[in-house]
C-alpha cells in the first residue's frame, strides 16, 4: 500500500487543501493529513483539535484519508514515527516554491542525520485559484459570499463564526 503524509497547519482548512488531497489520492492509496503548528505563525484561529475536526468533516467521503494531530514534531520525525517516507505538498507560486525547496533540503538533511533515511517530496502545482490561502480567507471571512468558493461548504459556518469571534476579541 502506497502511503503519503500531508503535513500543514490548515488554519483554516480550505478548498486548496482539499484539491491537494484529491490529487494525492490519485497516486497514493492512503493520505495521512498531519495537523501541526508552524512556529512562524503567531496565532491560530482554531486549536489543533478543532482543525482536525474541521478537516474530518470535509474528507469523510474520501476513502483512504485520515487526520492526525502532531503538535510540534518536525517532518523527518513524523516520517520516522509513521514509517512513511513520502511527503505531499502543494506549491502556489514563486515564494512558496523557494520555501518548499528549503524545507525539503533541511528535512532531508536532518532525516539522514537522525535516521539515515531519505524523504521523497512530491509536489503538486495548485490551480489557477492559487490566491486561495488561509490568510486570504481570514481577511475576507466577514461575509459568506466572499469565501463560499474558497472554503468547503461543510465548514463555512465555523469559519464565519470564528471570524466574528476573533473580531470581538480585538
Amino acid at each position: 500500500m502506497k502511503k503519503v503524509l500531508f503535513p500543514g497547519s490548515f488554519d483554516p482548512f480550505h478548498n486548496g487543501h482539499l484539491d491537494i488531497i484529491k490529487e494525492a489520492k490519485k497516486i497514493f492509496d492512503e493520505v495521512i493529513i498531519i495537523v501541526g503548528n508552524n512556529p512562524n505563525k503567531k496565532k491560530y484561529w482554531f486549536n489543533s483539535q478543532e482543525r482536525k475536526n474541521l478537516i474530518e468533516k470535509c474528507i469523510n467521503k474520501i476513502d483512504g484519508v485520515k487526520v492526525i494531530v502532531s503538535e510540534d514534531i518536525p517532518i523527518e520525525d513524523m516520517c520516522n514515527k509513521y514509517k512513511i517516507y513520502n511527503v505531499y505538498r502543494g506549491v502556489k507560486g514563486g515564494r512558496t516554491l523557494e520555501e518548499e525547496i528549503r524545507l525539503k533540503l533541511v528535512t532531508n538533511y536532518m532525516s539522514k542525520l537522525k535516521y539515515n533515511k531519505n524523504i521523497n517530496f512530491i509536489y503538486t502545482i495548485t490551480s489557477d485559484e492559487d490566491f486561495r490561502g488561509s490568510s486570504i480567507i481570514k481577511k475576507y471571512a466577514n461575509k459568506k459570499e466572499n469565501i463560499e468558493n474558497l472554503v468547503p461548504k461543510e465548514i463555512i459556518h465555523e469559519v464565519l463564526n470564528k471570524y466574528k469571534e476573533v473580531q470581538n476579541e480585538n
